[in-house]
């Protein structure tokens, strides 16, 4: 596991544009089953332009259908009421030709806790960051420390103010509290005021403390992560050190559909933004969300692991936010089935999938693209043995594991490691009991990649009881942020 441990795949970008006040100016027997339960596939934008589609390479695979799902078998046995309905967006590996401009909230902790390395390191990677950013792009500079205050309102980049905000990222200081939701609020106002030509906006928080002024919970500070996804803005946040509270950054990547890195060393701060500006210079799409709608028969009861909410007839909407080349996104949806009778020995269609997303690389275009999931139920265990989804059963696989993950770093800082122990033993059975059933040689290699690193946090959990409070911690935190990853943020 590598020291700075990367979570998430969104990123919370700021849009660029006019001025407007600011500096500078997103039967019976069974029947054979279709090939694939991703059948019936669409892809299509709501608006519609004259001509033939271009026929280079990029724009084929570009086009191409990101958004998969299946249930757990295009055959399940007869008994079956309830079962998960997988649902995965891979974007195609293809660099964007260019990025459209982005507007950024960069929010630093300045309380007094980020004195010495924490905050050389911060100035260092504030300034790679902003001198890595295009001419256009909307930066904004905010602190939080017992109160929150704008050091650079939101300013286009230009050759002129780089060099301003590059004065005043060297002269930031440290002393006081975290008073992170001030400066979550005040990063949130300014990028919901970002103009519409810039379509990428992003709020990045660097912070190595637990909030202790003002509304500090996790369930708080979230909710306003969340609320900038409806202004396409996401949360990535940086924990330095050993002492930030991962429960909030956790909730601000779940909920704004972002991304968390635990840094170990302030030192890792620059790489880890130059990777995440790599990142948004890479995005295809803005604005995207995964609408799963049931079929007659079929009731959603809900998604695990990720942030969804219900619409009207039942269906639920799974925000992602931004996407970038070659980004991988997965959920699960707990499906009852309400009308067995009917998906007795024929295959039904258990729930329409549909990606909407705005085409960043075709003028902020509205798209759609669908696949059905369809299934049957069967008394024939060897039909329903030979036809299982091996992409599906990996993703609920490594999500229970990744939570088990999560729970057993709190057992640690509880200092219970026996316990976490357990919760870890615990992911490496169901891990292996999944490994017998998946087929695919992906899917397999994956569950073995997780089993390694269950077995690995193991090893370390088991020697736990002798190290220092320093290094148990730290240990709790990597696997916190490897659970996170492995559920994707």
């Amino acid at each position: 596991m590598r020291k700075a441990t990367v979570v998430g795949f969104g990123l919370v970008m700021a849009l660029a544009g006019s001025g407007c006040g600011r500096a500078g100016g997103a039967a019976p027997g069974p029947k054979a089953p279709p090939a694939a339960t991703t059948a019936g596939t669409v892809d299509h934008a709501v608006a519609t332009s004259p001509g033939a589609e271009p026929a280079d390479a990029r724009r084929t695979a570009r086009d191409g259908t990101w958004i998969g799902a299946s249930a757990e078998g295009d055959m399940l046995t007869s008994s079956t009421r309830e079962t998960f309905l997988g649902v995965w967006v891979d974007v195609p590996e293809i660099r964007p030709e260019v990025r459209p401009p982005m507007e950024l909230a960069l929010v630093i902790d300045t309380s007094g806790s980020m004195a010495g390395a924490k905050i050389e390191s911060a100035r260092s990677a504030a300034s790679t960051l902003v001198k890595n950013l295009a001419d256009g792009d909307i930066v904004a500079l905010d602190t939080f420390s017992d109160t929150a205050r704008t050091v650079v309102p939101p300013t286009r980049l230009t050759a002129e103010t780089r060099q301003q905000f590059l004065r005043a990222i060297a002269g930031l200081g440290v002393s006081g509290s975290t008073n992170m939701f001030d400066g979550l609020t005040l990063a949130e106002g300014q990028v919901a005021a970002a103009p519409p030509t810039h379509s990428i906006r992003r709020i990045v928080v660097i912070s190595d403390g637990i909030a202790n002024v003002g509304p500090s919970s996790p369930e708080t500070l979230g909710a306003i992560a969340e609320r900038g996804l409806r202004f396409r803005a996401q949360v990535t946040s940086l924990g330095v050190g050993n002492d930030y509270d991962e429960r909030t950054l956790n909730a601000l990547a779940v909920r704004s559909s972002g991304r968390l890195y635990h840094l170990t060393e302030p030192r890792e701060m620059a790489n880890i933004l130059q990777g995440e500006l790599a990142l948004l210079n890479a995005t295809l799409a803005s604005d995207s969300f995964v609408e799963v709608v049931p079929a007659p028969g079929v009731q959603l009861i809900g998604a695990d692991g990720i942030r969804a909410d219900w619409h009207e007839g039942g269906a639920l909407r799974i925000p992602l936010g931004a996407l970038h080349a070659g980004q991988h996104r997965e959920a699960l949806v707990r499906v009852r089935i309400t009308d067995p009778a009917s998906f007795e020995g024929q295959t039904r269609s258990l729930a329409s999938v549909r990606l909407r997303f705005r085409d960043a690389q075709d003028s902020d275009l509205e798209r759609v693209q669908e696949v059905v999931a369809r299934t049957q139920l069967t008394g024939d265990e060897a039909a329903v043995a030979s036809h299982v989804s091996s992409r599906t059963k990996a993703i609920v696989a490594i999500q229970e594991s990744a939570k088990i993950q999560m729970a057993a770093a709190q057992r640690i800082n509880d200092g219970r490691f026996m316990d976490a122990d357990k919760e870890l033993a615990r992911a490496e059975a169901s891990l292996a009991a999944q490994a017998r059933v998946v087929t695919a040689p992906t899917e397999k290699k994956r569950i073995a990649e997780a089993q390694t690193r269950v077995a690995a946090a193991r090893a370390t959990t088991q020697a736990m009881p002798s190290k220092p409070k320093a290094a148990q911690r730290s240990d709790a935190l990597e696997l916190n942020a490897q659970g996170m990853k492995d559920m994707g943020f």
